[in-house]
């Protein structure tokens, strides 16, 4: 009996043993299958095999199965996201727009080596290091133009004024790209701040800004854009928080797997305008550091936010060193703010729980930040953004009739017939307007790629909805004259006129300002 109970405990401790290392065995055994796999390509196929293409290759397809943020980098990404975290950068200074196999330069910095060599916003960059544009994507474009500092790449960019294509030898310098690029009292003495990326450094250049702002009014409230912001160093982004809150306020907390990622961060200074009043504008393009800000500040009731609802990116990532200055970005944890909602985008069929901020109000997770006030669009956002570069590049060819005086291009819309002309230029292309569903109209080729009456009902029914969409843009004319009204501020004077036709004609910024005018409605919209 007792040598019976001797077995049976042994034979527990080791079912024991083996579920316990199974996760170390599967691990080993993985790594084992994969060294194999390569050694035998190494030794045996056919062509000798890029090894370090092959493991990069093999690496970002198991990341792919985890979340759009867990990313591996190799020695020169590494260097570049270094670079993009400071807010500097090696390149040439261009900003760049898709055109339908083509590229366009949306914005030149100013001072960068584009700029000295005479590139101008509309210009099309037809090769870059003798690589055709039309055989690269946006991102494959982008990484040819950076590089180390003082390295050169050749360029060949054709001028739409002229019509002339000119090729150009740019030696690549590090840039610095601005977090403000615009700050301003708007009338009724409101301030006004753009924040684009939260890089090193730009909580403090905040804090510049706004007292500049005081002391040349006193205000009465402050306007936070950040539409369009992607997020960046949450330090910063909490540095920012800390100026509107109290300290000793949680702000945000962090959760995972391993006790490091279970994290709370409190404010941890005495506040620079605790009651200043506040709106936050925000969009689909906010995300991640952007939404932190937001819906902390909406949890906190210290703020309204106005616009249209966030990204949604709740997740941390932490930067893991492997070999030879390589790197694993990875998702450790998920972002919470105050109230205990995260604002990651819910998995399909999941229900977002409720919560409710400081004074009472109810808010929901998921799915990005919710406005307190909501600003629909006339038209759908991809719509907008995909006919863009083209109202860009057509004004660029017409830039010579824009006029120059910045009290037009910063007060007065531009003439109707304008914006009906630039909508009349879309038609001969089809993909401006239909830009949103070309994957789904090429996939659908592909598969009925033999039969040419299949083919051309699929061209019919692109041609129907690029007909559809322009009935949906000539429509809706009017509202499309502030996007044109931005661009041809930009054409005409730059990037700060730009910022202040939008900071005058925006029905979004204009209601901001009247909501901060009247307190008794702002407090309203504070409590349950």
């Amino acid at each position: 009996m007792r040598r019976t109970l001797v077995l049976i405990s042994l034979l527990l401790l080791g079912g024991f043993l083996i579920f316990w290392q199974d996760p170390l065995y599967r691990l080993g055994r993985s790594i084992e299958i994969y060294g194999r796999v390569l050694q035998e390509l190494v030794l045996n196929y056919v062509d000798p095999p890029d090894l370090d293409r092959l493991t990069t290759r093999a690496i970002e397809a198991m990341l792919e199965e985890l979340d759009p943020y867990t990313n591996y980098y190799s020695a020169a990404d590494v260097t570049q996201a270094q670079l993009e975290q400071s807010g500097k950068y090696a390149g040439v200074g261009i900003v760049l727009l898709p055109l339908e196999g083509k590229v366009i330069c949306r914005r030149i910095l100013p001072g960068s080596p584009a700029e000295k060599a005479g590139i101008q916003p509309g210009d099309l960059l037809i090769e870059v290091a003798q690589k055709p544009v039309r055989e690269l994507n946006l991102e494959q474009i982008q990484q040819l133009l950076r590089g180390a500092p003082k390295t050169s790449v050749s360029v060949k960019v054709l001028h739409p004024t002229t019509g002339k294509t000119e090729e150009l030898t740019l030696v690549r310098t590090e840039l610095e790209t601005e977090a403000i690029p615009y700050a301003a009292v708007l009338p009724g003495a409101i301030g006004y701040i753009a924040l684009t990326q939260f890089t090193r450094g730009c909580a403090e250049a905040f804090r510049q800004q706004l007292i500049q702002l005081k002391a040349q009014a006193p205000l009465k409230g402050l306007i936070l854009d950040l539409r369009g912001n992607p997020g960046g160093l949450l330090n910063e982004a909490l540095e920012i928080l800390n100026f509107f809150v109290f300290k000793g306020e949680l702000l945000l907390e962090t959760r995972g797997r391993m006790n490091e990622s279970n994290q709370k961060y409190y404010a941890q200074n005495h506040p620079f305008e605790p009651n200043l009043p506040l709106v936050v504008l925000i969009d689909e393009r906010s995300a991640s550091a952007s939404e932190i800000v937001a819906g902390t500040l909406q949890d906190l009731d210290r703020a309204v936010i106005m616009g249209r609802r966030s990204f949604g990116k709740g997740l941390v990532q932490v930067v893991r060193p492997l070999v030879e200055n390589t790197q694993l970005k990875i998702t450790v944890s998920r972002y919470y703010t105050p109230s205990g909602r995260c604002i990651q985008t819910l998995k399909p069929g999941t229900t977002p729980r409720t919560f409710r901020t400081r004074s009472g109000r109810l808010v929901r997770e998921g799915s990005g930040i919710s406005p307190d006030i909501e600003a629909p669009s006339p038209l759908p956002i991809s719509l907008q953004e995909a006919i863009e570069p083209y109202f860009f590049y057509f004004l660029a060819q017409h830039r010579d009739q824009i006029p120059r005086d910045s009290v037009t291009l910063t007060v007065e819309l531009p003439p109707l017939r304008m914006v009906e002309s630039l909508i009349d230029s879309l038609r001969p292309y089809p993909k401006a307007c239909t830009e949103e569903v070309q994957p789904l109209l090429q996939e659908l080729r592909s598969k009925v790629k033999e039969s040419t009456e299949a083919d051309a009902e699929v061209a019919a029914v692109e041609a129907a909805l690029a007909s559809y969409r322009l009935e949906q843009l000539r429509r809706q004319a009017e509202s499309l004259r502030l996007l044109v009204g931005q661009l041809r501020a930009y054409h005409g004077r730059g990037l700060v006129t730009e910022y202040a036709f939008l900071t005058a004609r925006s029905p979004l910024v204009q209601e901001a300002q009247t909501l901060l005018k009247d307190l008794d409605r702002y407090q309203k919209l504070l409590r349950p």
